[in-house]
This record gives structure tokens, C-alpha cells and sequence, in this order.
């Protein structure tokens, strides 16, 4: 089929294009827990880069391979650079291009494993999050006297609540997906046990990816961007002012939008093209 691609392999990461519309990132380096040094951000940012530019491309996902999602950054990495009096740099993308993207269209995160520091920061600020039911999630950087600034402390007490975030950010502790799901991170929980749980928890992600593809991209796109800007604005009437005035005239001029509304009154599918906004 035309839109089937390579599957392109990088150090510590490979990109796959599972389904019409859909990218892949899986973190590969599961000997350390796929923890991701600087380099390895750089190039999976341009990969969402891609998913943003590309438009054939609707629906990012990112998982890890192994037992672990991803622990956050190298350590190691960090050690060098504090011998060397680099002080780390968290500006915005942040780890693996993720903690404060801003880019238009929606990533899932499938949480096969461990996830850790980093890698947490990574999925607080993802769109949907599939875990399995065997994945833990902890910020243990308080252990190590540190704090976790990327992103994701305002982002997190957004979703989860101030005690609940205080909770996390302040002990430590391990808290496992089902626990994540009651308090509204986690989306969906895969029941993954055995030796394929990691490919079942990333065919539960794919399922709902193609979910969101069988829609209007742009609608996809707009709608993403409504829902970010009730989360981000401090004013809801603000985000919703925003979002009529500068996204949905782009919305109805499309040819999706008319699409959409001839498919219904006619009784059949609607035929998408790929989104220009």
C-alpha cells in the first residue's frame, strides 16, 4: 500500500509507521532502561517535527521496548556535565521533544513498563496515555536532589489534583496504572501479562489511533488545540474566545468540514483528505 514506509533505526530509538496515517517512536535501549541522553531528544523531536509537518500523518504514538517505557534522562550523561560545570538545559521541547511540546497534532503514549523521572514528564504531557496494567510510574527525583522542572508539576496538578501531585513530587513513591487511571492520567488500562504484554499494551494504542483517524483531521488538529487551550489558559471563556476566533474559521473553510457534513446528509463514509492547517 502507498502509505507503508521503512522503518528507520537511530541509535537508541526506531520510528515505524504501523497504520495509514500513524507514526511509531519506540525507545531502544532497554540495558538502561530506555533513559534518553541529549542527542536522543534531539532526534525524536524532529520526529514530532515531522508528525506536525507531514500531512499524511494524523496521530503520533511512542513506546518503549523491554521492561521499561523510560526512566527519564541519562543520568550518567548528567554526571559528566556536572564534573565538566555544564548545567543541564531544560528548555522547552524537553526530553524526547515531549514534556512541553506544543505542536498540532495528537501523541499517545503507551506505557509498556517502568516509567520513571523523565519519562513521566513525558506522558503528563502526552494526549492520550494506553498503559498496561503491570506499568508503574514514579518522579524519584527528590531522592537524587533533584527536582522535576520540565514540565510537568503545573501540567500534572492540572490533571491529577494538588495533593495528589504533592503526593508524587514530594515522596518519591510508586504508583501503579490502575492507580493513575482513578485519578484521571492514565486513559486505559491493558491487561499485559506475559511474555507479548508490551505489543499488546502498543495494538491497544494503534486501536485507538486508527479510532482517531477514521475522523476529520482537521477537526483532529482543531479540536486538540481546544481542549490544550482549556488546560493551558487560566480563563476558560478566554480559550473558548480563542479557539471560534482563530481556529474555527481555518476549521470551516476546509474541505473536510463540507465533507463531513455532505457524508452524513448523503448516508455514507466521509472521504478525509489530508489537513492544510
Amino acid at each position: 500500500m502507498s502509505w507503508k514506509r521503512e522503518t528507520v533505526r537511530f541509535r537508541h530509538f526506531y520510528v515505524s509507521y504501523p497504520a495509514e496515517h500513524i507514526i511509531q517512536v519506540t525507545i531502544n535501549r532497554p540495558d538502561k532502561l530506555n533513559c534518553i541522553d541529549k542527542a536522543t531528544s534531539r532526534e525524536i523531536a524532529q520526529v514530532w517535527e515531522e508528525l506536525d509537518r507531514d500531512e499524511t500523518l494524523w496521530v503520533g504514538i511512542i513506546t518503549g521496548a523491554g521492561r521499561a517505557f523510560c526512566t527519564g534522562a541519562d543520568l550518567h550523561e548528567w554526571n559528566d556535565m556536572n564534573k565538566a560545570g555544564v548545567v543541564n538545559d531544560m528548555a522547552a521541547p524537553g526530553l524526547a521533544g515531549l514534556p512541553r511540546r506544543d505542536g498540532k497534532k495528537p501523541i499517545i503514549a503507551a506505557v509498556n513498563g517502568i516509567c520513571m523521572g523523565g519519562g513521566f514528564e513525558m506522558v503528563a504531557n502526552c494526549d492520550l496515555v494506553v498503559a498496561a496494567s503491570s506499568a508503574v510510574f514514579s518522579l524519584p527525583e527528590v531522592k537524587r536532589g533533584i527536582v522535576p522542572v520540565a514540565g510537568c508539576l503545573p501540567r500534572l496538578t492540572r490533571t491529577l489534583g494538588l495533593q495528589r501531585t504533592m503526593d508524587l513530587v514530594l515522596t518519591g513513591r510508586t504508583v501503579d496504572a490502575k492507580t493513575l487511571y482513578e485519578w484521571g492520567l492514565v486513559t486505559q488500562v491493558v491487561d499485559a501479562a506475559g511474555a507479548d504484554g508490551d505489543k499488546l499494551v502498543v495494538r491497544a494504542a494503534l486501536e485507538v489511533a486508527q479510532a482517531m483517524c477514521r475522523n476529520s483531521p482537521d477537526a483532529l488538529i482543531v479540536g486538540r488545540t481546544g481542549v490544550r487551550m482549556a488546560w493551558e489558559e487560566g480563563s476558560v471563556e478566554k480559550a473558548v474566545s480563542a479557539l471560534e476566533r482563530e481556529w474555527y474559521p481555518r476549521l470551516v473553510q476546509g474541505a473536510n468540514f463540507r465533507e463531513g457534513i455532505q457524508a452524513f446528509v448523503e448516508k455514507r463514509s466521509p472521504k478525509w483528505r489530508d489537513s492544510k492547517l
